[in-house]
């Protein structure tokens, strides 16, 4: 019984090791995906891969809905490629303005989150 037993737990084994065979194949041919790193450094400030993505997020999401195959990852590479000028651009622009030690009146941004409670939240400061 016990050899039995053993000889059906070895070709248990060896159908399920056939069965995931190719799934394990597919997982270590494909490429390998950049999760978060560094995307640039804009005098000393990080801009990060993931910062790109949340930008392009919109844009991919309408690419892949119209797109697919060559055309596809070219607009994706277009798309990450603009978010990321985008965010350097922005980053510079932050830069200067802190360099010249500008400051924003604060009448001018008590004004913009007095617009952002009326538009998000009916006017009501205490929504939560």
């Amino acid at each position: 019984m016990r050899h039995v037993l053993s000889w059906f737990a070895i070709a248990l084994l060896a159908a399920s090791g056939a069965a995931l065979l190719p799934l394990c194949c597919a997982a270590f041919a494909a490429e390998p995906e950049v999760i978060n790193g560094i995307a640039a450094i804009v005098n000393g400030d990080v801009i990060t891969y993931s910062q790109v993505r949340e930008l392009s997020a919109p844009r991919e999401k309408l690419l892949r809905s119209q797109y697919s195959g060559a055309e596809l990852e070219k607009g994706l590479k277009e798309a990450r490629e603009a978010a990321l000028k985008d965010l350097i651009d922005r980053r510079l622009i932050i830069q200067a303005f802190q360099k010249e030690k500008f400051e924003i009146p604060n009448h001018f941004v008590e004004e913009q989150v007095r617009g952002i409670i009326k538009e998000s939240f009916g006017g009501d400061r205490n929504t939560p």
